[in-house]
């Protein structure tokens, strides 16, 4: 049996219906396509689970846990479940899902919980040299405009690293992303090479210290696959840490 999923947008947010069985076989694609509905940046992921979504086991309850460690720190969008029939919150807590993944009794209600509105601004960069220029520049002028001076210098030296990375090793036009949730900056860089980001030691690559240096400010940081190919290159910042 094959597992479909309609998406459709409500005040902001993503809220998919899954028909069909959810198993081994299907586990995947589910995965996927969640995750690819998390990283469009809805104001959140809502599953909508009634009694055209089967399970097989409660093991494969997982896929929720999965989605939403993914997503927790980069994009950040949270991932919330609505409509759970008995016998499906059974088979969530049976998962362990039930521990991480909040459930509402309707869309409305999951809706009246998402967290504040967050500021967002983004821009593409040409592939050259001169990208890591403009992305300082254009950090600069964001931070300003969020009033954010006491994350300005982490913010300068990762998104520095983030873009050079890009451009020398993914060759290609970064695309740059800010976003700021609960004081905390987080800046994302995509390419077009799939291939994650290595870390090297302090010294191996003259001009910058790459994705220690970033690993050393950063609260957090990570790489995620971009739907269609490529990688995003993330790094969250929080103020006065």
């Amino acid at each position: 049996m094959t597992l479909t999923f309609d998406v459709d947008t409500e005040a902001g947010a993503a809220v998919v219906h899954p028909a069909g069985r959810l198993d081994l076989s299907t586990y995947a694609q589910f995965r996927d396509g969640l995750l690819k509905c998390a990283l469009e940046e809805p104001t959140a992921v809502v599953v909508v689970l009634d009694d055209d979504f089967e399970v097989a086991t409660p093991a494969v309850m997982s896929v929720f846990t999965t989605v939403w460690m993914r997503v927790s720190e980069w994009p950040g969008v949270p991932v919330v479940l609505v409509g759970l029939g008995a016998a499906h919150r059974r088979l969530l807590d049976e998962g362990g899902a039930g521990r991480f993944v909040r459930h509402y009794p309707s869309v409305r209600e999951a809706l009246a919980q998402r967290e504040p509105d967050r500021r967002r601004d983004e821009t593409w960069l040409p592939a050259s040299p001169v990208s890591a220029l403009m992305a300082r520049r254009f950090v600069r002028d964001t931070c300003v405009r969020w009033n954010l001076p006491e994350v300005l210098d982490d913010a300068l030296l990762v998104v520095t690293e983030l873009v050079e990375n890009a451009v020398d090793h993914g060759h290609s036009a970064p695309h740059l992303r800010l976003e700021l949730r609960d004081r905390a900056l987080a800046i994302a860089v995509r390419d077009d090479e799939p291939t994650p980001p290595e870390r090297r030691e302090p010294g191996t690559r003259p001009g910058g210290r790459g994705i220690a240096l970033v690993e050393e400010i950063s609260r957090v940081w990570g790489h995620t696959p971009w739907p269609g190919g490529g990688k995003v290159v993330w790094a969250v910042l929080d103020p006065g840490a």
